[in-house]
């Protein structure tokens, strides 16, 4: 089935709310099998919503309004659904007498404006809102096989009469199911990932594959559908195997997991305490894994030892090393994580150390030039890596490299 989201207001073009709704019920309806083809954002325009309602309705089974539901004069979704659809705008006692209910639970008398809520266009099945004063409803073009679903804008509202009455209605109407499996790849860019997959990609009809780039990652949605869910399941399965079997090594989640996740739940299954010291990347590293819940079981520290003294004080680099090769070095990252595992005690270790730029490089050390050690099962490994972009961008890519290290030596324990 194809589906179309018409959100509806002018806060949202000018930029005053961003339109969470939209994202949520496209990953909502996928879930369920059903096509999100378009999304439509118009402005309180009774003629533009108009002219879209009448475009979605031309290409689209089951279209999703989100807006204009309030007790304004300019919520009027309702109305113009209404008008388009040539029905009736009919006054329903039983949400007029709840929404009085609500003000009087508010301990406020209730303006006029409110009765506007509780019109609907005429046979329409209506949606008790438990979490506001605007009820929603469902509307059925039957001689059409389509439905307009009507939905206030809070998302807080939207999200909770989509998932009370929406999801189960959307499931009875559409018999064809969608299993989706996400991949998360790192270390691999999107035109090299496309290339490994090419005649996959080229050749897709059922399972489909699609690639997604942004942050580091590379995700593949890989995606069957059908009436049988164990048929799309297996497919969709079959499929993955054969991605692996090309890519496997760059796979770090089938879950559609950022790496730093993937990583802090690998360091979780195995219990083991992680420590880090950190120079040019200034606390990213350790950021990453801080930020999930539970952090305090599998991380010990994380010191930022930006200054040569520093990095002597507090992992105990030697000066003759720092003043021989540098504070980029592989000598210098070596001693960092040593000296980081034998303060903490910690099961693994990360160090890392490089020139983030904008300035600072020099022709024998350019801007980009990172080392990361790791200290891991009593072996100490440092590796050198040259990045591009600005600051920001290096650093990002610095602590990606370095969870994807530290991944694949963990997925080894």
């Amino acid at each position: 089935m194809k589906a179309g989201i018409l959100s509806i207001g002018t806060e949202l073009l000018m930029g005053k709310t961003v339109n969470t709704n939209a994202t949520y019920l496209s990953k909502e309806m996928a879930e369920l099998g059903i096509g999100v083809y378009y999304h439509y954002t118009i402005g309180d325009n009774p003629g533009r919503i108009k002219k879209a309602l009448n475009d979605l309705l031309n290409t689209c089974d089951i279209i999703v309004t989100t807006g204009g539901l309030g007790p304004t004069l300019d919520d009027i979704t309702k109305e113009i659904i209404a008008d388009t659809l040539n029905l009736k705008m009919i006054l329903d006692e039983r949400s007029l007498s709840i929404i009085k209910e609500r003000f009087v639970m508010f301990n406020r008398a209730m303006p006029e404006s409110n009765v506007r809520q509780a019109y609907f266009p005429e046979g329409s099945i209506i949606l008790d809102n438990e979490k506001g004063t605007a009820p929603a409803c469902i509307i059925e073009i039957k001689e059409r096989n389509k439905c307009i679903v009507v939905l206030p804008g809070p998302p807080r509202e939207m999200s909770y009469l989509y998932e009370t009455y929406v999801k189960a209605y959307l499931k009875m109407k559409n018999v064809t199911k969608m299993h989706s499996v996400y991949l998360s790849v790192y270390d691999y860019g999107e035109s090299a990932v496309e290339e490994k997959l090419l005649d996959l990609i080229a050749e897709q009809t059922n399972p489909t594959v699609a690639t997604y780039a942004g942050d580091g990652k590379v995700l593949l949605r890989v995606t069957a559908s059908g009436e049988d869910e164990q048929n799309n399941i297996d497919a969709v399965n079959h499929f993955v195997r054969t991605i692996k079997e090309r890519i496997g090594n760059y796979i770090v989640s089938e879950k559609g997991d950022d790496i730093d996740k993937a990583v802090f739940d690998l360091l979780i299954e195995k219990g083991l305490k992680i420590a880090l010291v950190e120079s040019c990347t200034g606390g990213k590293l350790t950021s990453a894994l801080i930020k999930h819940s539970g952090a305090s079981e599998v991380v010990d520290c994380g010191l930022i030892t930006y200054s040569n003294d520093a990095k002597v004080r507090e992992v105990n680099v030697s000066r003759d090393t720092l003043q021989m090769f540098g504070a980029v070095s592989h000598q210098t990252c070596y001693e960092m994580v040593k000296g980081l595992v034998a303060k903490t005690g910690a099961d693994i270790g990360i160090s890392v150390t490089g020139i983030a730029g904008p300035c600072g490089g020099t022709t024998e050390k350019p801007v980009g030039l990172v080392y990361i050690g790791i200290s891991i099962g009593g072996e100490i490994y440092t590796f050198e890596n040259k990045f591009s972009g600005d600051r920001d961008l290096i650093q990002n890519r610095t602590v990606y490299k370095a969870l994807k290290i530290l991944y694949d030596y963990l997925s080894k324990m």
